[in-house]
Formats: C-alpha cells, sequence, structure tokens
C-alpha cells in the first residue's frame, strides 16, 4: 500500500527526536516536512527568502502564512558550513532535493561536515521506477566519481536533454509520482514540445541546459544502497547506511548516520534485503 507524505515523514522522524534536538532543513521551499511552527527544533535553508517566498504564495493566490521563517540562503559559491554560519545540528533532512545537486560526493561530505557524531541525514529520494525517470537508467558509481573529481558546480547538458526527451508519466497522471495501481496506463512525455525544447537548446550551446532545475541523478531503492557501500568502500563518505524504504508512491526513504568508521557490509545487506522484497515495474518505452 502506497505511503502518504504524512506517514513517510513519520518514519523518517522516528530516527531523531525532532522536538528536542537541532536539525536543519534543506530546500523546505513551502511545505517544509518539519515546521516550526508546529514545535519542531529546526532551521531551515533555502534558494528564496521568507519575504520572496511570501510575495509568491501572494502572487499565486495562496495564503502566506504557510511560509516558514527562512534562516539560511543558498549560495552555490560557499559550503554548506559556511552556509549555516559554522552551526552543527543532529539531524539533517531533505525531500527531493539531492537529485538536483550536481555534485552527489560533495553534498554528502558537506552534510557531514555540519552533523554532530552520530547525526543523522534522512532524505526522501525520487524513485526512478515511481516518477518522470521511468524510462532512465539508474546512474552510476562513475557518474557520481566524475562529477566530484570535475567538482561540478552546474547541471550538465545530458540531463537536461534526457529530461526533456525522456522524461514521462503516466496518461492522467498531473503530479511528480504515482502508485503501482497508475504503472499500466499508457505513457506520455513530460515535454510534449521536446524537440521544439532541444533545438532551441542546440541553439544556444546549452548554455540554458546548465543551471535548469531538472534531475541530474536517476535513483531507486536497489541502486542507492549499493552506490552507498561504493563511496564507503573508498572512503569518500563517511556515513553508514541505516535504513532504505520504498513508499510505492513517488519515491523512497533513505537514512544515513555520521560515523567514522562506516562499514559498507550494512549497506550492502540492506541492498539484498531490498531487492528480494522491491517490486520493480516495467514500462513501454514507446511513449504515446
Amino acid at each position: 500500500m502506497p505511503l502518504t507524505r504524512k506517514q513517510k515523514i513519520a518514519l523518517l522522524a522516528a530516527h531523531f527526536d525532532s522536538k528536542s534536538t537541532p536539525g536543519l532543513e534543506l530546500g523546505p521551499h513551502v511545505a517544509p516536512m518539519f515546521r516550526k511552527s508546529e514545535g519542531h527544533s529546526v532551521k531551515y535553508l533555502e534558494s528564496r527568502g521568507t519575504d520572496e517566498l511570501k510575495q509568491l504564495m501572494t502572487d499565486q493566490g495562496r495564503d502566506p502564512k504557510v511560509v516558514e521563517e527562512i534562516d539560511f540562503l543558498l549560495d552555490r559559491e560557499k559550503s554548506l558550513s559556511e552556509m549555516v554560519e559554522g552551526e552543527t545540528f543532529d539531524w539533517v533532512v531533505s525531500s527531493h532535493v539531492i537529485e538536483h545537486i550536481p555534485d552527489t560526493i560533495t553534498h554528502l561530505r558537506d552534510v557531514t561536515s555540519i552533523l554532530s557524531e552520530g547525526g543523522v541525514y534522512a532524505l526522501l529520494i525520487p524513485d526512478r521506477n515511481y516518477c518522470f525517470d521511468c524510462l532512465k537508467p539508474a546512474s552510476t558509481l562513475g557518474m557520481f566519481v566524475e562529477a566530484f573529481l570535475q567538482r561540478r558546480t552546474q547541471g550538465t547538458i545530458r540531463s537536461f536533454v534526457d529530461e526533456t526527451r525522456y522524461g514521462a508519466r503516466p496518461e492522467g497522471v498531473k503530479v511528480g509520482g504515482w502508485t503501482p495501481a497508475e504503472v499500466s496506463l499508457p505513457l506520455q512525455h513530460k515535454t510534449p514540445n521536446w524537440r521544439q525544447v532541444l533545438k532551441q537548446m542546440i541553439m544556444a550551446e546549452g548554455e540554458n541546459a546548465k543551471n535548469s532545475f531538472v534531475h541530474q541523478w536517476h535513483y531507486d531503492p536497489i541502486t542507492f544502497p549499493q552506490i552507498v557501500a561504493d563511496l564507503i568502500d573508498l572512503d569518500l563518505i563517511q556515513m553508514e547506511l541505516v535504513a532504505i524504504q520504498p513508499t510505492y508512491h513517488m519515491d523512497f526513504m533513505c537514512v544515513l548516520r555520521k560515523t567514522t568508521s562506516p562499514m559498507s557490509a550494512s549497506a550492502k545487506d540492506i541492498a539484498r534485503k531490498t531487492m528480494d522484497e522491491y517490486i520493480a515495474p516495467t514500462y513501454d518505452y514507446l511513449i504515446k
């Protein structure tokens, strides 16, 4: 049975004390998972400030009161530690953020740098099998290492092309993800005019693609823990994998914990267990 957003948040919250210990939510926009107004001990890092978000809500005819006070602003020229002014946290959370970040390894290292020892990073990550990434292959270790060694700070033209060309959703589905019951519906293009969009991008020599808000990475509950195990084996991250859980609706849950001696074996065990239990759908690759 697909999990609701409320259930997903509750499962993540079981791994830390959100009301008594300090936390940080990355990219909450106007719908944070953990709201200050509900008593959570949380600060927010966002690309837009409080006033800008309130104005955005007003312009859209929505209640600006949904906006929580933003504490830190995103600055791509700074490290995460610099952005949060040297503060440390017992927990960090993000929802549908990590897939947009050009360099995943540096991101995980940045989060580690602001976590207290034993602190957790809890994430909701798009499951490529139940979102518009469904026709794209999973990202591989080589892609992550390459981005890290290149110190990549911008998106790739490849990601823009692939999302424009292969982004798809079942007919009648208007949100970003869907449930197993909707898998059998015919697929349609997320970008119906993809040819025109890509021709314009090529004429612009790709410059408009590098800062576009597309998925840079394509994850699922089986391959992501394998990547985590590989990054541990390569001494690239100081985090251990605590939990992976599919939601069968748009995304999956992941919990990582900061440690000075991570073991890849536990991540591999979680990958094997997930592989045995997870039901991956298949799609007709001929998009309508």
